[in-house]
């Protein structure tokens, strides 16, 4: 791949490891600045107790220790750790197969000057239906296609993750069926996707800004490539750009290589919902796809082998950084502040008029999440606080759940220590810097639409 891009003097943006050991310094600093609280645990349920905050000795945490957690922190994510490096190898596999190129190929040939109109809208809602349906982190393997058909569309890398990381990061924010609603609703005492409707009807209205935000962003560069705000488009070599004069043929291996890609993830949100399957079957189905396209494709055993390797292999500093940013959280617990901060946050929400009750929650699920990304650890901490203060105010429990969730996968497109957000930038070599100057204001206007949807749903005593 040939391209030319003009380098500007000035400030150079952190790598986004950069920032979160930053971070990490500056929650160490903190340990030594706010005072030490807990909450008690309920030892059955492994819920925070509401109403028995109490202060405790300060337990500072020095760098040195912080040093020490970041074994722990990498240990800590085998799991995530195995769904990125088979997802990677898989979407390699699918890449190498030369299928996505046939289909794009075949599809901007019989879209014609309609390709970015059609293509990108139909990509976006494609993969929020999957992070809706099955978000999770190894989606994040998806922008490595996105970058093909940026390079086909003659866009930028930010195009890519506008199609293939933004969606799916925002689709999951409202998904009905994705682990962290059904732990906020199965700890708040509610049933399994309840309350399906009003969500898919947040999630409809999120997809649909995500849709508009994105293929804008696509059409004016395209028109005008002085516009990009990484400064230039990708380019592929001369025989990849180069479309055939007569309609390429879609054939059936093409068809099937691509829904390997997609049928884990349906599969997986259908059995985690009705089944309680996890992870593990997840990893099964995709490793089962790669044998399918390798079948399919005709591919030689031991190339099949080497294009997996090559693309697991790709996810190695990834995974270092997911490990960094574990750290972060860590520091807050061992440290003993951040029921501290909790606390503090639910005697402000406590205090607010009911109408604005939901909109506090979500404001400090979110003010967390810049800290602690990972929904699954602060369910069972911020869940058990905020029941008391909704009931006592009237506000229920599936606005409580929404303003929860929303609070949480709102900002994982923003905040610099998610580990997602350090894959997607590895993945497209975008800096965060760039990234945050386009994804800004959407992630805005998704907090516009979060906080008057909470307000009708709370004034309309959803429940």
């Amino acid at each position: 791949m040939s391209q030319t891009e003009t380098k500007k003097p000035g400030f150079t943006v952190p790598h986004v490891l950069v920032l979160i050991i930053g971070l990490i310094v500056i929650c160490c600093g903190l340990t030594y600045v706010l005072p030490a609280g807990e909450y008690a645990v309920d030892p059955q349920t492994k819920l925070v107790v509401a109403g028995s905050f109490h202060y405790v000795e300060n337990a500072p945490v020095n760098l040195w220790d912080a040093l020490i957690m970041v074994t722990q922190g990498v240990a800590s994510q085998g799991v995530i750790f195995a769904l990125l490096f088979i997802m990677g190898g898989m979407i390699n596999v699918v890449i190498e197969s030369g299928a996505i190129n046939g289909v794009i190929n075949y599809s901007v040939h019989r879209l014609q000057d309609k390709s970015i109109s059609v293509l990108v809208p139909a990509v976006v809602v494609l993969m929020a239906v999957i992070g809706g349906l099955a978000g999770q982190d190894s989606l994040v393997a998806f922008v490595a296609v996105g970058m093909v058909l940026a390079r086909k569309l003659r866009l930028d890398k930010l195009a890519a993750l506008g199609m293939f990381y933004l969606p799916y990061i925002t689709g999951q924010a409202a998904g009905p069926t994705i682990a962290i609603i059904l732990m906020a609703q199965e700890t708040a005492g509610l049933a399994p996707v309840s309350g399906l409707g009003a969500r898919l009807v947040v999630w409809a209205v999120l997809t649909l800004l995500c849709v508009i935000y994105t293929t804008r962003y696509c059409l004016k560069i395209s028109r005008d490539p002085s516009k990009s705000i990484i400064g230039y488009m990708e380019k592929s070599n001369a025989e990849e750009l180069a479309l055939p004069k007569e309609a390429p043929k879609l054939h059936w291996e093409n068809l099937v290589t691509i829904a390997c890609m997609f049928v884990p993830f349906a599969v997986y949100a259908y059995g985690a919902a009705s089944s309680g399957w996890g992870f593990p079957e997840l990893l099964a189905f995709a490793m089962i796809a790669v044998i399918v396209v390798g079948v399919v494709n005709r591919m030689n055993i031991n190339r099949l082998a080497v294009l997996f390797i090559t693309g697991a292999t790709a996810m190695g500093g990834i995974c270092l950084m997911i490990g960094f940013a574990k750290v972060i959280g860590m520091v807050l617990v061992d440290g003993k502040i951040l029921h501290t901060i909790a606390y503090a946050a639910v005697y402000v929400i406590g205090g607010m008029h009911d109408s604005l009750v939901a909109s506090g929650i979500f404001l400090f699920t979110t003010f967390i999440n810049f800290l602690i990304p990972s929904g699954p650890a602060k369910v069972p901490m911020l869940i058990p606080l905020f029941i008391p203060v909704a009931d006592v105010l009237g506000i229920s429990r599936q606005v409580l759940c929404l303003a929860f969730q929303l609070g949480d996968g709102l900002t994982n497109c923003v905040t610099p220590v998610s580990a997602v957000l350090a894959a997607a930038m590895s993945l497209s070599g975008c800096n965060i810097g760039q990234w945050l100057k386009f994804v800004m204001p959407f992630a805005l206007m998704t907090f516009v639409v979060a906080i008057v949807a909470l307000t009708v749903l709370q004034a309309m005593g959803w429940s």
